[in-house]
């Protein structure tokens, strides 16, 4: 092989060699972006259940006042009903 074939096939060489290396640290950049995103998607996933979880009772505490508040209502009326019952009342 002469000369210059040698020379453009170390060429080559270095030029693939090259390649190589920025390939190599590319893929690690991207391994490390596909690590924190993946971190991030498992912390909002933590998030989402937590945020369910805070939904679910408050859900859960809007179903018992409302329940309370008709409670209250039928405890009114019972007792505007006694106290009409007591002003009917006669004690003389």
């Amino acid at each position: 092989m002469s000369k210059p074939d040698i020379e453009k096939l170390e060429a080559g060489v270095s030029t693939l060699l090259e390649a190589y290396r920025q390939l190599k640290d590319e893929n690690q950049k991207l391994t490390r972006q596909v690590e924190g995103l993946t971190r991030e998607g498992e912390s909002l996933s933590k998030e989402q259940g937590f945020a369910k979880e805070k939904l679910e009772h408050l859900t859960e505490l809007e179903t018992a006042n409302k329940n309370n508040e008709n409670e209250k209502k039928q405890v009114r009326e019972k007792v505007v009903h006694l106290l009409e019952k007591l002003e009917k009342f006669d004690l003389t």
